[in-house]
């Protein structure tokens, strides 16, 4: 009975409920560590969900888990006990949401009622939640049995990451994918800073939901075993309105569950080890089983696949993107910035394989001729500067040929790294690059674009000439 050291069981006891599945949902299994990568970095990830059995440990991942929620785990058995650890050993160290599973089939946040006085550090903090959970058990609005779950736990403050020391990142795990080598950071979109711990007993985990912004996820699985799905892209309107948001697929089944799941694309039981990736962009939920507690963490990306961009573009559009769970506009804009920052810090280091700088062009390619407006603006400026700067060195271009001064990109440190290229001005605390400032400010790109976003981005439609041949992301649906 052991998994990474946290001392929890590593089979499913006799008789366990599982969800059906038939031969034709069952995910791809990747052969190798290569194959896995090749997946992650390069290809569109729509319509799959791929593991990579023992990733954890193929993938030097096995000491993930920071500390504090390591020894909270090893000591427990059931997330009441692990809570109470959490609370008397790590307050005000945390931040997270938490949720209550009492009614079956159904998921409920435990909120935080009004309190005036409390900062906005106090508010977030995950001590507070448990708080008010424990509140709610003694007035018996919740049973006292009732399983729980934790989501996308964090440090309530940035600390400087455990491997590069530089950088200041809210996500609690000791190491990430993101750290397997350079290919993550060459990658269009990493969420590295915002990772999340998700930490539950049988009968929790998340409900139906479509992500935030139409990125992928590469989940890390270090103990428990946790059954995922996916429903198909051409489905991903209609699944939300039959069966709600937030279903969850607590056994017994219904017959309606049952049509429901036969409705799926793939259907896995993630093991403890492995690591999987999937798209985000599809409806998607989870569910751990099993005795003890399931410990996993997320990492959004996006690959450098001009797929996968021309799908992130469409996030916050209504044909494509389900309303309820659209991002907030102003951060989808920076979305959009950090992800030309990061394609042009990789074109413009020398040491970019000629393979990447191909796929991450076809990226820049999808993203002028999907995006909305402002990813059209952001391009525009760039391809402004970069021809300011030909003018300015005769047109030679030989500042961008990788001398920069002496000063070989393979010997600066990763602070370097993080300078940025778009010339906007912007300061912010979410994201995993550093600010930057530049000479044209955001609002100068569009004053009103916040006032008009969220129509515009309903409104705005690629031509039929534009669309037809775009693999798992052309749809026909009104």
């Amino acid at each position: 009975m052991d998994s990474y050291d946290l001392n929890q069981p590593t089979t499913l006891p006799p008789g366990e409920l599982l969800w059906p599945v038939r031969e034709d949902q069952k995910p791809q299994i990747a052969k190798s560590v290569d194959e896995f990568l090749e997946v992650l970095f390069f290809e569109p990830h729509v319509d799959r969900v791929v593991v990579l059995p023992n990733g954890i440990e193929l993938l030097n991942q096995k000491h993930g888990v920071p500390e504090l929620v390591r020894d909270a785990v090893r000591r427990s058995r059931d997330m009441q006990s692990c809570l109470k650890i959490l609370q008397s050993e790590c307050r005000d160290t945390f931040r997270g949401r938490l949720w209550q599973y009492a009614a079956k089939g159904k998921e409920k946040e435990v909120r935080l009622r009004k309190k005036r006085g409390l900062s906005a550090t106090e508010k977030r903090t995950l001590s507070r939640r448990i708080t008010q959970l424990w509140a709610q058990q003694k007035s018996g609005e919740v049973p006292q049995t009732v399983p729980i779950y934790i989501s996308e736990l964090r440090w309530i403050e940035k600390k400087a990451h455990p491997i590069v020391h530089d950088e200041k990142v809210q996500t609690a795990t000791n190491c990430d994918i993101y750290d397997t080598g350079p290919l993550p950071r060459q990658m269009p979109l990493w969420q590295r800073s915002e990772g999340g711990i998700f930490i539950g007993d049988r009968g929790t985990g998340s409900g139906m939901h479509t992500d935030q912004c139409l990125w992928s996820n590469v989940g890390r699985n270090w103990c428990g075993f946790k059954l995922f799905a996916i429903w198909p892209w051409e489905d991903r309107h209609q699944i939300i309105k039959d069966c709600g948001v937030g279903k969850m697929f607590h056994f017994p089944f219904s017959e309606q569950d049952v049509q429901y799941m036969s409705r799926a694309k793939t259907i896995a039981l993630v093991a403890p080890g492995d690591v999987w990736v999937f798209s985000g962009a599809q409806p998607h939920t989870a569910l751990c089983v099993g005795d003890g507690l399931n410990v996993t963490a997320y990492e959004s990306l996006v690959p450098a696949n001009e797929d996968a961009v021309t799908t992130l573009v469409r996030s916050n559009v209504g044909r494509y993107h389900p309303k309820t769970f659209w991002m907030d506009d102003e951060d989808l804009d920076e979305t959009y910035e950090d992800v030309v920052d990061n394609i042009q810090r990789a074109l413009k280091d020398p040491n970019t394989s000629t393979r990447v700088r191909l796929k991450l062009n076809s990226c820049v390619d999808a993203m002028r001729t999907f995006g909305d407006e402002y990813c059209r603006k952001l391009w525009r400026k760039e391809k402004e500067k970069e021809s300011n700067k030909e003018r300015s060195f005769g047109g030679t271009g030989s500042k961008d040929s990788g001398s920069n001064g002496g000063v070989t990109e393979s010997t600066r440190s990763p602070s370097h790294y993080r300078s940025c290229s778009a010339s906007l001005t912007r300061s912010r605390s979410r994201s995993n690059s550093t600010s930057y400032s530049g000479s044209l400010s955001r609002n100068n790109l569009s004053q009103s674009r916040s006032r008009s976003r969220s129509r515009k981005r309903s409104l705005w439609r690629p031509s039929p000439e534009i669309e037809r041949g775009r693999g798992p992301i052309e749809d026909n649906t009104n």
